[in-house]
């Protein structure tokens, strides 16, 4: 019951003046609702289904339900990264750029190299089109243990295409290709790039 009440503070907090975030508890009218009784387990599983559930219905109502719960989780535990992730994620997809960013720097903060955190940072940026950042952190998610995601490979395959470094481009293709073999259309993106004759260039000699 107690999380309701936290929750719904957490969806007022941007509207009305009188809440404000203390350490450990929400403020509301000078009455403070203290949120480390929370069942961390069970609101976890409710914060995945209702992000689950809007991923397939697009319900914003189910986003703004998953936020409020993500938020109080990253109160309960703010040394967890998942629920921080997840927390930024919500921000990412209501273009509320500023708090995204805190969030995934809050994620990075607690271990810079986590590849949940560098991945979807990396994600948030890839739908910017701002490809270097992007890379940057996508490349980092690769280095610790997401090299085996097709995703993944897909987004650092094309932003290699994108800055026209083929040979790159190709590599990450061909991974791609590896992990999903029924994309075939990689496989003739593969072939595509090998017809460029791009890897007997003057570039490539030099590099």
């Amino acid at each position: 019951m107690i999380y309701k009440i936290i929750l719904f503070l957490f969806i007022s907090i941007s509207i009305l003046p009188c809440y404000a975030v203390q350490k450990g508890s929400v403020e509301y009218n000078g009455v403070f609702v203290d949120y480390s009784k929370i069942n961390y387990s069970e609101l976890l599983k409710s914060a995945d289904s209702h992000f689950s559930k809007f991923e397939t219905d697009n319900d914003l109502n189910l986003l703004t339900t998953s936020m409020g719960e993500y938020y109080i989780l990253a109160k309960v535990k703010p040394n967890e990264i998942y629920p921080v992730v997840q927390l930024a994620r919500t921000y990412d997809i209501t273009n509320r750029n500023r708090k995204a960013k805190e969030y995934f720097s809050k994620g990075l903060n607690i271990d810079k190299n986590n590849p949940l955190v560098n991945y979807y940072f990396g994600d948030f940026y890839y739908k910017r089109a701002e490809y270097k950042k992007a890379l940057k952190y996508f490349t980092k998610s690769y280095a610790n243990g997401y090299d085996k995601y097709y995703d993944l490979n897909l987004k650092i395959a094309t932003i290699y295409e994108k800055f026209a470094d083929l040979e790159r481009a190709k590599y990450y293709y061909n991974r791609a290709f590896a992990l999903n073999p029924s994309a075939y259309v990689l496989k003739d993106k593969v072939l595509e790039l090998e017809s460029l004759g791009y890897d007997k260039s003057e570039y490539y000699k030099k590099k």
